[in-house]
């Protein structure tokens, strides 16, 4: 279809010009040879052969046919109006496409808005956040545009609560202490961020309005598990660990420390990475070392560390391994690297 479309415009072209030419040299007195009849074909057909070879993109025809069926509705989005039978086969990515250039022509905060809920459905957070920022910058108390905002940071941090979002969440809270979907989702990143005493506070706010609805389960099982894993936090809070190692060996490697059920073998509980001025060194895990949910409080936890010499190296390239030590309340844990790998 777009290489007829190009042909017919290139034929129109060139009888356009032949026309026009023919009518200047009647007027002039002068013929119009073969020769110039030539150059006058040649033009528009080079013109069609350098578009081809270098102008022509691939996808042209589809965005310019998504442009034709989408510009509606992209520009009642930008005026803040529900789409009119919106197709549900429609491509988020083609109304993206075509909602981008209806913003560059009438930018609103509304149609940002929109835009930004596209790229969540689409999981980019990252754009979903460029969006809302746009819609903040027109309307700065758009409480939708501040929960997208939110969501996207989130959606950034791989679900874990950002100071950011918990600062935009906190204020929609305090304008509106009701708003079950700023709490949710505050509720389930604090959580992914073993925030655990802000987490348990949101769901028992949840709980006290909708205990009994359908969601008062689910809610429920929430809280348990935050106050579980709050009361085993105690014991994980700050876990610090003084690495010792020979004299003989030099320092400025990688050191990489970590916790793990003892006798578990794959991802550890918790590990932090450091690199080694000097030993012996001591190093301290906190929650934001944590990789994994914390382990019951019967579970026997250990702690390791590796080290490797050069300085990028990575934990799977670490040469010496201290033997582990149990964790134990109130005990002091020290590891030592051995001399030969």
């Amino acid at each position: 279809m777009m290489t007829a479309m190009l042909l017919a415009l290139a034929v129109g072209t060139l009888l356009w010009l032949a026309w026009m030419w023919r009518r200047e040299s009647a007027r002039l007195g002068e013929p119009l040879t073969s020769r110039w009849l030539l150059a006058v074909a040649l033009v528009p057909v080079l013109g069609l052969l350098v578009y081809l070879a270098a102008g022509y993109r691939q996808g042209t025809a589809e965005w310019l046919a998504d442009y034709q069926t989408l510009r509606p509705v992209a520009e009642r989005l930008a005026a803040g109006l529900p789409p009119e039978d919106l197709n549900r086969d429609v491509s988020p990515a083609a109304l993206v496409r075509v909602l981008q250039r209806q913003l560059a022509i009438t930018p609103s905060a509304e149609g940002w808005y929109a835009l930004g809920l596209l790229y969540g459905e689409l999981q980019a957070p990252e754009m979903a956040v460029l969006a809302a920022r746009r819609a903040l910058e027109t309307a700065p108390q758009m409480v939708p545009a501040r929960l997208l905002l939110a969501q996207g940071l989130i959606g950034e941090a791989e679900g874990r609560l950002t100071p950011e979002a918990q600062e935009l969440l906190a204020g929609v809270l305090t304008e509106d202490p009701e708003h079950d979907g700023a709490r949710m989702l505050l509720g389930m990143a604090a959580t992914q961020n073993r925030q655990y005493a802000l987490a348990a506070e949101t769901w028992r706010a949840l709980l006290a309005r909708h205990a009994d609805s359908e969601a008062g389960p689910v809610l429920q099982r929430s809280l348990d598990y935050a106050e579980a894993q709050q009361a085993l936090a105690e014991r994980f809070e700050v876990v610090t660990v003084t690495i010792e190692a020979p004299p003989e060996l030099p320092p400025g490697g990688s050191l990489f420390v970590f916790l793990r059920v003892e006798g578990q073998r794959g991802q550890p509980l918790a590990a932090r990475r450091v690199l080694v001025d000097s030993f012996p060194l001591t190093v301290a895990l906190t929650g934001q070392d944590w990789l994994q949910p914390y382990p019951d409080a019967q579970a026997a936890v250990e702690v390791g560390a590796r080290y490797s010499a050069a300085a990028a190296g990575g934990v799977d390239q670490a040469e010496r391994s201290a033997e582990p030590a149990a964790l134990v309340a109130g005990q002091p844990v020290i590891l030592s690297l051995p001399m030969e790998p």
